[in-house]
């Protein structure tokens, strides 16, 4: 029982470190781990507003503040790992390159980001 769950915790390990290195194809990396993984990761910083959060003890702030290491950690790896998927990517003779599409997107993300953050 021990050895599968340091075998779990070694793939998870390899999973974060294959996809940081942009090892995933681009489809997977930008579909699921961006787009999908982000999206969903992302609904609760949606929630809290100035409001909300005037309203909070002291646990319900290291909560959120525990919540929001954790978002920009992960929005973090999305981005380094799916910029390196696209670097990646080698389009098909006579094909767009999605690769280059993909890093747009993820740059108008990151702007968006950032002018949210400090709005």
């Amino acid at each position: 029982m021990a050895m599968r769950k340091k075998s779990q915790k070694t793939n998870s390990f390899q999973i974060i470190k294959d996809y940081w290195n942009g090892n995933f194809s681009l489809g997977k990396s930008f579909w699921i781990g961006f787009i999908v993984i982000g999206s969903i990761i992302s609904v609760p910083a949606f929630i809290y507003t100035d409001s909300y959060i005037d309203t909070l003890g002291n646990t319900g702030l290291m909560g959120l503040f525990l919540y929001f290491i954790i978002l920009y950690s992960y929005l973090i790896l999305a981005y380094v790992g799916t910029w390196r998927s696209a670097s990646n990517y080698k389009p098909k003779k006579d094909q767009w390159s999605w690769g280059t599409i993909a890093k747009v997107y993820i740059v108008l993300s990151a702007i968006r980001a950032l002018v949210e953050l400090f709005i």
